[in-house]
């Protein structure tokens, strides 16, 4: 019985390793593929806030309602860098607080970072329209997220950001 039972645990561990390498191969391919095809990406980075927290309700409210209103031509994700080992191709070299989000889309001159959870929906509105090329009112300057470099590298398929010097 205990045989049975030890038996029946690996295949299950296996099969819970099996299905996590999968995903991460699905996240980072479709990271990827986003980059390749013009979208703007969208990565919270961190998100360890308690999730009965206020401050959370907000920041989830605001991302959520950005993420339905963008439209196909954005992709989201998630990365947890303090993990072992991360399921998107990112390699951050800014220091981000939890819930930090990035933005990066290829062919701009750079992304945008914005440190901690975002809670005034006008830093969304700010990107959103820099990203789609269209006029910026005066007003949404103040809420523009931190500048950071961006480069994809097609050897190791890895997204480098660095902070603007």
């Amino acid at each position: 019985m205990t045989m049975k039972m030890l038996h029946s645990s690996i295949i299950l561990s296996l099969a819970l390793l099996v299905t996590a390498c999968a995903s991460a191969d699905t996240a980072s391919r479709s990271m990827a593929e986003a980059w390749a095809s013009g979208k703007a990406i969208v990565v919270t980075l961190n998100s360890s806030l308690n999730k009965t927290d206020e401050t959370y309700g907000d920041f989830s409210y605001y991302l959520n309602d950005f993420a339905v209103s963008a439209g196909d031509n954005w992709a989201f994700f998630v990365l947890n860098s303090l993990a072992d080992s991360s399921e998107l191709p990112i390699e951050l070299n800014v220091i981000a607080t939890p819930c930090s989000v990035l933005f990066v889309k290829r062919g701009e001159p750079q992304g945008y970072i914005h440190l901690g959870p975002i809670l005034e929906p006008q830093v969304y509105d700010f990107v959103q329209r820099k990203f789609e090329g269209r006029d910026i009112p005066d007003y949404l300057y103040q809420f523009s997220p931190l500048e950071v470099q961006v480069r994809w590298e097609d050897q190791g398929g890895v997204l480098k950001v660095n902070e603007k010097s």
